[in-house]
């Protein structure tokens, strides 16, 4: 079930936002708004909830950087299946790490928690999509049985080009046991100095991830896998 036009799966993270921030924190409006916010939360290990920018062109996305004060996250929606629907395949996430958000958002009580945990990995946060998404159908309606997936450890890269290619980013496939695994490639690069990159290129976390809507569709039969 819909509410107010929103698929299930963004409108529960769109819920445990507006739970814990108010609704004008958002960076921009729309059912695809929120996501990357989320998995910042989820990458991370914190409550802070960090403005969106929404990429809609290619290249404007491949130049977007993230930035930590203000904490901004870019995302991008991509892959397009053919259809009325037009549902993207992969939403990729620009973040920053944990280290980069306690640095500009410190403790400031003694005894007070840090502002965030430690990085996890890209295949936490899909994880995380995957239980959202089984949380919203009901088992009579789930076509692909929940003990035939796989979330595979994040495909783990260091230069941008690397996470960018091959493209698009496929984030399903399908073995000879049928096992259907779910694919997440990441981009990884700490606030070191002795890495040869210019300071916003580093502490950053990027993530390309399975688009919630296109994976509760193919767990319910409307898609196939690895359309």
């Amino acid at each position: 079930m819909k509410a107010a036009g929103y698929p299930p799966v963004l409108m529960s993270i769109l819920i445990l936002l507006v739970l814990m921030h108010p609704v004008g924190a958002l960076a921009d409006d729309g059912e695809e708004s929120v996501f990357c916010a989320w998995a910042q939360q989820q990458i991370a290990g914190t409550s802070l909830l960090a403005d969106v920018v929404t990429q809609t062109d290619y290249e404007d996305f491949v130049a977007s950087k993230p930035s930590a004060d203000p904490l901004t996250v870019q995302q991008y929606w991509s892959n397009r299946v053919d259809g009325p629907d037009s549902l993207a395949q992969v939403v990729s996430c620009k973040m920053k790490t944990a280290e980069r958000i306690n640095f500009y958002s410190p403790v400031e009580l003694p005894g007070e928690a840090p502002a965030v945990a430690v990085d996890q990995s890209c295949d936490t946060v899909q994880r995380a999509v995957l239980a959202e998404v089984l949380n919203t159908i009901p088992r009579s309606q789930l076509v692909v049985p929940a003990d035939t997936l796989q979330v595979d450890p994040e495909e783990q890269t260091f230069i941008g080009p690397m996470w960018l290619k091959p493209w698009p980013f496929q984030p399903l496939s399908r073995d000879e046991e049928g096992v259907l695994h779910l694919h997440s490639r990441a981009l990884y690069v700490p606030f070191s100095w002795w890495i040869p990159m210019p300071d916003r290129f580093k502490g950053t976390y990027y993530c390309h991830l399975i688009a919630p809507d296109f994976l509760e569709a193919v767990l319910r039969g409307d898609l196939p896998a690895g359309v």
